[in-house]
């Protein structure tokens, strides 16, 4: 019996030890949607949308590197954990079907690292990786034709 209890006990201390999506949602909400809305929509020709984009990022190291990099990111309030936490949720929750295959999810020290050299001239940074993606995935070439 206490062998079970013990058991049960790192069970929870473990769950509560990793991501937990419905913290991500609120600091999602919290520190993300005034710009880019509720359901990662953002606005035409000012904030760039995630939902069923953002995804197309991971297909380049340059691209993950960015989405970390990106100012509103690197600079956040929220801690390493909680950026790790949020990046990982977002990804999955508004843009699963754009990540490749091989994705796997960001860590807290690779966000840690990459937070330490914020992009200077986002727009062009994210108007580079893309084109480079967009020629290697006619997906991507798709959605940016439809986002001009």
């Amino acid at each position: 019996m206490i062998l079970r209890l013990v058991v049960l006990s790192l069970m929870f201390a473990a769950v509560h030890a990793t991501a937990d999506d419905e913290r991500a949602h609120v600091n999602y909400m919290l520190h993300c949607q005034g710009c880019h809305l509720p359901q990662a929509e953002g606005f035409a020709g000012r904030v760039p949308p995630m939902k069923d984009f953002v995804g197309f990022f991971l297909h380049s190291a340059e691209g993950r590197d960015f989405l970390i990099r990106v100012p509103g990111v690197a600079h956040s309030a929220l801690d390493d954990f909680e950026i790790t936490e949020l990046m990982n949720w977002l990804l999955q929750s508004f843009s699963a079907a754009q990540l490749p295959a091989t994705f796997t999810p960001f860590t807290v020290d690779e966000v840690a690292g990459l937070r330490r050299d914020p992009e200077s001239a986002p727009e062009a940074a994210r108007n580079e990786i893309l084109s480079k993606i967009a020629a290697d995935l006619p997906t991507l070439a798709v959605a940016l034709a439809h986002e001009e």
